[in-house]
């Protein structure tokens, strides 16, 4: 007797904190899912704009589920997070998360359980590529990732990140390897984890979108570079990681503390620039030898006048954060 086909119940979990302007679009894209069996989990962690009143413009659609927060919980609360909370609460085979500010295309869940139905039991994450919405110009322009399969673990102490934060759709279990009482839960460093234990697959299409915009909030250069240090703590350098995958590791974290640094820079925030490169030679002396390295050096310690008049010049000088200073 031939078995039924049961399709996997997926979660799309979406947290929201002061992002009224956008949170329908968003929750509107995971209902509009052309693969039927989701359930959407919204989490409101204690907005004070008109959030939540949006959000009840779907508490009566069954397939939506809402978590209200009397009080903001910010990022890095490892028992509380919004997101680790809705994953605890969430029934679904499958958990894919999406910011307020962003928002699906049509098929992407449905594309992504198809491969994942296809794929090696060994898969555990399922990514694709994905389009940059600039709001100030209203531009659309396309995301495209590293598209690499397998162990993908060194890919990323070596490449950079291999996934847009909105893009995978993760096995359940994933987050129970890894857990979701982390500093981390809900950021893109879930990803770098679970690369260490499961293997990664990509559609070769471009089915997310992120918007950037002024109140991202990654443009908190210093709140995300406090995140990212208690990160490089809390798993990249541990001794456990260290022997795995000896250097790698504390390459990839000399070349972020060198990559905020150079923000800092642009940002004429020499204090910080200086404790940030000082951290990347200090975990990593070859770096020393890296031409961005010595060209913020040289920033540095010339007055800061003639810094700034050298990255007016060249258009260097910045308000804004980026994941990578392109230098």
């Amino acid at each position: 007797m031939q078995k039924t086909y049961t399709a996997p119940l997926v979660s799309i979990i979406i947290p929201c904190y002061n992002y009224g302007q956008y949170i329908k679009k968003c929750i509107q894209s995971a209902i509009d899912q052309t693969y039927e069996n989701i359930e959407v989990i919204v989490v409101d962690n204690g907005s004070t704009d008109n959030s939540l009143e949006e959000i009840n413009l779907f508490s009566k659609n069954k397939r939506v589920k809402i978590i209200k927060f009397k009080e903001n919980v910010p990022p890095g609360c490892k028992e509380k997070s919004a997101v680790g909370i809705a994953i605890k609460e969430s029934s679904g085979d499958y958990i894919s998360i999406l910011y307020a500010d962003d928002w699906y295309l049509p098929n992407k869940i449905k594309k992504q359980v198809d491969l994942f139905d296809s794929a090696p039991s060994s898969v555990g994450v399922v990514y694709c590529h994905g389009y940059r919405y600039i709001e100030e110009n209203k531009r659309l322009v396309k995301w495209k990732m590293q598209s690499i399969r397998g162990y993908v673990f060194k890919d990323y102490l070596l490449k950079g990140d291999v996934v847009i934060p909105i893009s995978p759709l993760v096995k359940k279990y994933c987050y129970d390897i890894i857990g979701v009482n982390n500093s981390y839960t809900g950021s893109e460093y879930d990803f770098l984890v679970m690369s260490q234990y499961v293997d990664f697959d990509f559609l070769d299409d471009y089915l997310v979108v992120m918007r950037e915009h002024r109140n991202n909030d990654g443009k908190n250069v210093h709140s995300v570079y406090r995140r990212v240090q208690a990160f490089h703590k809390e798993l990249l350098l541990s001794n456990n990681t260290k022997l795995r995958v000896g250097n790698l590791a504390s390459k990839r974290v000399a070349r972020d503390y060198l990559s905020f640094g150079l923000k800092f820079i642009t940002m004429l925030d020499m204090d910080n620039a200086r404790v940030a490169i000082n951290n990347s030679i200090k975990i990593y002396p070859l770096y020393l030898l890296n031409l961005k390295l010595l060209t913020s050096l040289i920033l540095l310690f010339i007055p800061e006048l003639i810094s700034k008049y050298i990255l007016v010049k060249f258009n260097k000088l910045s308000i804004n954060y980026t994941n990578d200073c392109d230098w």
